[in-house]
């Protein structure tokens, strides 16, 4: 909506304030006109003083002058509220330059990275360190690199690399994951290595 078109609704709500002040004013503004009829005191051969002989008194249910003060009034802050309005504006919307994405940087971006990433699963694979891999293995979660470790899941050849067996203790334990022997990699849900683990196999 313009600023012209909402300058003419204010307007109009503004005129319709200064006539609805107006009417309440007059209405409760109303009072009573009191008519006093003197007559003379009638003395042989002269005019007496006027005394009062009687007294009509008619209640006024609309007063124009508290009326017009009200009109007048709310008509005046209207008007001031309108020229103080047309006087602000609002604020340009802010342009953002559009950004050139460069396909050939954004690849190479991606190439180096993945680069990155298997150095650092490298390093971690032989860490002597358990506070260099707990490190290691925090900063690839940061980029989005998660550790699979599936101990206690049934074993799944699509998911899961076979790296020996052990006798279950208990029956119900069979083709479980007992140890996860190298653990495997997912980069934001591709799989990068599988993890390497022991499954459980039926004691009999």
């Amino acid at each position: 909506m313009s600023p012209s078109s909402l300058r003419a609704i204010a307007a109009g709500v503004a005129a319709f304030v200064a006539v609805l002040t107006g009417i309440l004013a007059g209405l409760t503004g109303g009072g009573e006109t009191c008519t006093t009829i003197m007559s003379a005191e009638k003395r042989p051969g002269e005019i007496g003083p006027l005394k009062p002989e009687d007294t009509s008194c008619e209640k006024e249910t609309f007063n124009v002058v508290p009326a017009a003060a009200g009109f007048v009034g709310a008509a005046v802050a209207g008007g001031v509220v309108l020229v103080v309005t047309a006087f602000v504006r609002p604020p340009a919307p802010v342009s953002v330059p559009s950004v050139a994405v460069d396909n050939g940087r954004v690849a190479a971006l991606e190439v180096e990275r993945d680069t990155l990433v298997k150095t650092a699963v490298y390093v971690r694979d032989r860490a002597n360190s358990k506070a260099i891999a707990d490190r290691l293995g925090w900063a690839l979660s940061e980029v989005g690199v998660a550790t699979v470790s599936p101990v206690g899941v049934k074993f799944d050849p699509a998911q899961h690399e076979a790296g020996g067996s052990a006798a279950a203790p208990d029956p119900a334990q069979a083709g479980l994951i007992a140890a996860v022997e190298v653990p495997g990699y997912t980069d934001r849900g591709t799989v990068l290595r599988a993890p390497v683990v022991t499954v459980y196999r039926d004691g009999k």
